[in-house]
């Protein structure tokens, strides 16, 4: 991950916490231009975040982007349980796609709305999200113009929330009910990359 890129992230993700305000972070990226400091270091002498913020900060953000070593495809896994998070993760990249795992609304929008790349290939969503749950990150992402036709894989284990989505008309490239397998989960990953999302899509059917 570059400087750069890694200074973009991190202030969204303190923007998307209310940690920061939009010219605290201005203050910060023009402090950093001209002293080469780190702009996680400059926002804690300004006082605009606490070292503990900044650290829960940092590590979200390294989950966020996974490993920047290779220009694999980039997917974004959000779901609220770490666990499930992880091995979705671990099956996507035994396939030789790099990962993100975020685990609410705020982080997987930092990860989709900072101004460096990679904008992820897909999404792979879970709706049971806290707050405002993914359907609504769902919403959110179908009205931006950068994220209209971004492919999202629903796999979450509220299978009656489909009808929502359908109602709402909201695209998706499918909709997966938990438990899936590794190989039908791969499957429908691969075949989002390739294809726009369509209305609703459900695997089997």
């Amino acid at each position: 991950m570059s400087e750069h890129e890694s200074c973009a992230l991190l202030g969204q993700l303190l923007l998307a916490g209310e940690i920061i305000t939009a010219e605290e972070l201005r203050q910060a990226l023009r402090r950093q231009q001209s002293t080469g400091q780190r702009v996680g270091d400059i926002l804690v002498d300004m006082g605009s975040v606490a070292p503990r913020q900044l650290e829960r900060a940092l590590r979200i953000q390294a989950r966020l982007r996974g490993r920047a070593d290779d220009d694999r495809p980039f997917i974004l896994v959000v779901d609220d349980d770490p666990e499930v998070g992880a091995v979705v993760a671990d099956i996507l990249e035994g396939a030789g796609y790099r990962v993100g795992v975020a685990q609410n609304e705020a982080e997987a929008m930092a990860a989709v709305m900072a101004p460096d790349p990679p904008m992820p290939a897909a999404i792979v969503l879970d709706l049971g999200l806290p707050e405002h749950g993914g359907i609504e990150l769902l919403t959110i992402l179908r009205k931006a113009g950068e994220t209209q036709s971004l492919p999202v894989v629903v796999l979450t284990g509220r299978p009656d929330l489909e009808p929502r989505i359908r109602e709402r008309q909201l695209a998706i490239s499918a909709f997966l009910a938990k438990p899936v397998s590794a190989r039908q989960l791969l499957e429908v990953v691969e075949t989002a990359v390739r294809e726009e999302p369509s209305l609703c899509a459900t695997p089997g059917r």
